[in-house]
């Protein structure tokens, strides 16, 4: 089970409110082409809208439709299905099988990070703070 962009992103904006392109690729680690390319078939699909955020400097930014809101929510629960057995395989298994768990879900843990799906400081604790900058090594194999 894995997510796709479209359902990160749809994550990311149900739980941040309306964001930019650019805030969306931040907070993903993505590529801005990627993600501005994503957000075209999300608009396509009706399951996010164009909306003007700021006050005085207007910037174009994406909100969710109300069937985006749903299938967020399915998204939403597929994460949080993915981080919880992540976090109850990180104790069981040894360095190279957890090399391998993460690496197979490397581009879903900054969201897991920032939504408090799994603790940076558990992360940390194992030495996996690298985890955010790319694929898993364990060293030590």
């Amino acid at each position: 089970m894995n997510l796709s962009l479209g359902e990160q992103i749809l994550i990311l904006i149900r739980e941040r409110g309306p964001l930019t392109a650019e805030e969306i690729a931040y907070y993903l680690r993505r590529d801005i082409k990627e993600v501005t390319e994503e957000l075209q078939y999300l608009e396509h699909d009706k399951l996010v809208t164009r909306v003007k955020r700021g006050l005085i400097f207007k910037k174009e930014a994406f909100d969710l439709t109300p069937t985006g809101l749903e299938e967020a929510q399915k998204a939403y629960e597929k994460l949080k299905s993915i981080s919880e057995r992540i976090i109850s395989k990180i104790n069981n298994i040894n360095d190279e099988e957890l090399e391998e768990l993460l690496n197979q879900y490397v581009s879903l843990i900054p969201l897991m990070i920032l939504l408090n799906l799994i603790p940076l400081e558990l992360l940390m604790l194992m030495g996996l703070d690298m985890l955010l900058m790319g694929p898993v090594i364990i060293h030590g194999h």
